[in-house]
């Protein structure tokens, strides 16, 4: 019981995380080329409170309180609904996990076994995947609570803007964030929908802890059933 509470616990706080990622080659572009860095987060904010859905990959860097996942990619919903693989560590071992969540009960299944449901007590008390798209706390919210943004440059077709994520906006999206975040944000030119960010984080050990994460397909026609099902 531990054991997969810990696994569920480390797999859907990692998927609070997704907010973007960014690219480290970025492009120094004039001042007066770009948009206001302030213009860019407003309307990326607006693109991304209309998104239905996502593929995401997940990248940690370092050691979070609380987060014991090292990677994840698979498809999020706005509707809080997700699948895909995580790496975790636990005891000091990688281990690979298949997960499904759906209408908030998350599925695990590990190397050995099928799926097993987490059960309805411990899941009450897990972060809700759903605010990750919620337009009023998730990932629109974000972008529109950044202070302090600075353009950047360019990577390719898309725009890098810099600025802080404010501790109430940020522990809403990751449980026990009690300080300021400073983020990257890369902004598709086209779209305005955030396609990346990378995040640095007080680690656990007293080190800085970085999380990338990529999102990409956007808008996509998604089914997600639970296990079985």
């Amino acid at each position: 019981m531990i054991a997969r509470r810990a696994l569920a616990v480390a797999l859907t706080v990692g998927l609070c995380l997704l907010s973007g990622c960014t690219s480290s080659s970025s492009t120094a572009v004039p001042a007066t080329t770009a948009p206001p860095a302030a213009e860019l987060l407003a309307t990326s904010a607006t693109a991304m409170s209309s998104v239905t859905s996502a593929n995401f990959t997940i990248t940690v860097d370092g050691q979070l309180p609380a987060v014991t996942i090292k990677s994840a990619e698979g498809t999020l919903t706005a509707a809080g609904d997700a699948k895909g693989t995580a790496t975790i560590t636990q005891l000091g071992q990688l281990l690979e996990v298949e997960f499904v969540l759906v209408g908030g009960n998350p599925y695990l299944k590990g190397a050995t076994g099928g799926f097993t449901q987490v059960p309805a007590a411990l899941a009450g008390g897990l972060y809700d995947p759903s605010a990750i798209l919620d337009p009023d706390k998730g990932v629109a919210k974000m972008l529109s609570s950044v202070t302090g943004a600075t353009n950047v440059g360019t990577d390719g077709d898309a725009w890098v803007v810099t600025g802080t994520v404010p501790a109430a906006v940020a522990g809403g999206l990751v449980p026990g964030i009690s300080t300021d975040v400073a983020g990257t944000f890369t902004i598709d030119m086209a779209t305005s929908q955030l396609t990346a960010a990378q995040f640095e984080l007080p680690g656990a050990d007293g080190k800085p802890a970085t999380v990338k994460v990529d999102l990409s397909d956007f808008n996509q026609s998604v089914s997600i059933s639970p296990p079985g099902g």
